[in-house]
């Protein structure tokens, strides 16, 4: 995606907010620092049973399809990301309704040695598929919650509303009339001045990470009355330069760098809603 702000030379056109968190990204330990947002834990392999690591090398080497699906079906994950697998896996019917379907995808595991088989079993999980929650953790730890009422009749200070996604999305949409299908991950309100964000980690360009800060800028896009929306945003859009020393012109990233509204890491949380003191 071609840039309209050259990121070396035109820093000062860029969104204040924009402008800071590129820079933290590019002068602090940032993803050390991040951690404290989202904290990531190693990723260990699950290892098998012994007993059963044996039971699927045997069936996998014999090529005992029916056996070899049986086990696989008890397991927590597949060998591959296979689209149909949670139909067979939890829908009655459909092992043995779909021959050509249980041959297919045993193809695709005897393409695969049986060792490797196992190996794919005991993979690390991924990472990435509790970050939501990760945010909405580190907003209790570090920021004052209230409820409702209190939220509502609060006229000093930095407050973050506690409360249910119902109660959430029904106080956003009917008091502050927002018009949101869900409640924001921030609902926070400065004095007199409330402030409303979506937050995301994004890890790498493209799919369904390019979608994600689309929702984010729709979100800010549609500012309505005297609630500020921000975007709380993450992770590879704050990159600026790959491993080459070449200009990032992923269109994730050019969106999030020339976004006109205030897109912010996590870690500027604390100074954004202190500028509104």
């Amino acid at each position: 995606m071609n840039r309209s702000i050259d990121i070396e030379e035109g820093r000062e056109e860029l969104n204040e907010w924009v402008l800071r968190s590129i820079e933290l990204f590019e002068n602090t330990p940032y993803l050390d620092n991040i951690l404290d947002v989202y904290p990531l834990q190693s990723a260990s392999p699950e290892r098998l049973d012994d007993r059963l690591k044996r039971r699927i090398i045997s069936a996998h080497q014999s090529r005992r399809t029916n056996e070899l699906i049986s086990i696989l079906r008890n397991e927590v994950k597949f060998p591959y990301d296979e689209p149909l697998w949670f139909l067979m896996k939890n829908i009655q019917g459909c092992l043995e309704n779909n021959p050509l379907q249980i041959q297919r995808i045993a193809n695709s595991l005897y393409s695969m040695t049986a060792d490797e088989t196992v190996f794919r079993l005991e993979s690390a999980p991924k990472l990435n598929t509790q970050m939501g929650p990760m945010f909405t953790n580190w907003l209790r730890e570090n920021f004052n919650l209230l409820n409702i009422e209190d939220f509502t009749n609060s006229t000093e200070g930095i407050h973050i509303l506690n409360s249910t996604e119902q109660d959430g999305k029904t106080f956003v949409n009917e008091v502050l009339n927002q018009n949101l299908a869900k409640r924001p991950d921030l609902v926070a309100k400065v004095n007199n001045t409330y402030i409303i964000g979506e937050a995301k980690w994004i890890g790498s360009p493209g799919g369904n990470q390019n979608k994600q800060v689309v929702e984010v800028l729709n979100l800010c896009r549609d500012q309505r009355g005297d609630v500020i929306r921000i975007g709380i945003i993450d992770g590879f859009p704050w990159a600026t330069k790959n491993s080459t020393n070449n200009i990032i012109n992923d269109k994730t990233v050019v969106q999030v760098q020339e976004s006109e509204y205030d897109i912010i890491s996590a870690l500027l949380l604390n100074d954004y809603l202190t500028s509104f003191l």
